[in-house]
């Protein structure tokens, strides 16, 4: 049961990252490499507010320049707000010089941005107290089943709040833009901001997850946040399907579920790096089947007939 469990709060926490990423680049065709740092952005926004008293004043930190983070001692939902908050912001600060560049350029300006909060989190000890991390953070329910129900109920409101923006007229902008920006803004629809709002909203969910994944682990350190992470959720929303939430769901379930736990039972051989090694290993001989014979993903994007294009007006 606890085995189970775990899969299952793993798998939830990054749907919600699938979700967020389906909104960037399946729906508005903006490649974000970035996710490790938005969500490194939350978990330890969440973490720094919440840690307790007793975790900052062990003597193991009584040298550490500057003091340490937090003694605020703040609730769990005042948490996850400001991760949320504080990831859609600093995704606005990025965006307003990078989402000017072409898809290509952006791809490459999300990963510095990743990399330069992951040696920000590793370095600056006042803050996160570096490779260290920050440990005791508080999980708002002792009993992880009602942890899991509420990782699920946020699932279950990012999955609503997202459906509902890309069914919408702005949503239909985002589709457009994809399509062709050209077109869209000789149709007077500012691209610039309809990209803005996909960038900020999607970063913010992926802050949430952050702060879900920092109160579910308890600990957190800069070396969870690296460039696996955001191609593991790259990977599954390929193999899902781009441009179906569901598909995304199901992507998630069958990687991360895999990948997390499917090939630990892999038998021990040579160096200690190789079964890692090979775990990486079989995730991109997944990914690389699926390109080739089944690009749409698991659940294909579905085109929209004449009727639902008009009950969407």
């Amino acid at each position: 049961m606890e085995f189970a469990l775990t899969i299952a709060t793993i798998v939830a926490i990054y749907c919600i990252l699938g979700l967020a990423l389906n909104l960037q680049f399946g729906y508005t065709n903006l490649p974000n490499f970035g996710i490790a740092g938005f969500f490194a952005v939350g978990a330890y926004t969440s973490a720094i507010l919440t840690v307790p008293h007793r975790f900052l004043e062990m003597e193991i930190f009584a040298g550490f320049p500057g003091g340490v983070p937090g003694r605020i001692e703040a609730p769990f939902i005042v948490g996850i707000l400001a991760a949320t908050a504080l990831a859609g912001f600093i995704a606005f600060l990025i965006g307003v010089p990078v989402l000017r560049l072409r898809e290509d350029y952006l791809a490459v300006a999300s990963i510095g941005v990743a990399e330069a909060i992951h040696y920000i989190a590793l370095n600056e000890l006042w803050l996160t107290i570096g490779s260290a991390g920050i440990r005791l953070i508080p999980m708002p329910f002792a009993n992880r089943i009602l942890y899991f129900l509420l990782v699920l109920l946020v699932l279950a409101i990012v999955f609503y709040v997202i459906n509902r923006l890309v069914r919408s007229p702005f949503g239909r902008i985002w589709r457009a833009t994809r399509e062709d920006e050209t077109v869209t803004a000789s149709l007077g629809k500012s691209v610039f901001r309809s990209r803005m709002w996909a960038w900020v909203i999607g970063c913010a969910f992926m802050g949430t997850a952050g702060s879900l994944w920092a109160h579910y682990a308890m600990a957190i350190q800069p070396g969870e946040f690296v460039p696996t992470t955001t191609f593991l959720v790259w990977i599954f929303v390929i193999v899902g399907g781009l441009r179906n939430n569901k598909g995304v769901l199901i992507g998630a379930l069958l990687i991360i579920g895999l990948f997390e736990q499917g090939t630990r039972f892999l038998p021990a051989f040579g160096a200690p790096y190789v079964v890692p090694a090979l775990r990486l290993i079989i995730i991109g001989v997944m990914l690389i089947i699926f390109i080739r014979f089944r690009p749409q993903g698991v659940i294909p994007e579905r085109a929209m007939t004449i009727e639902k294009h008009i009950k969407t007006i």
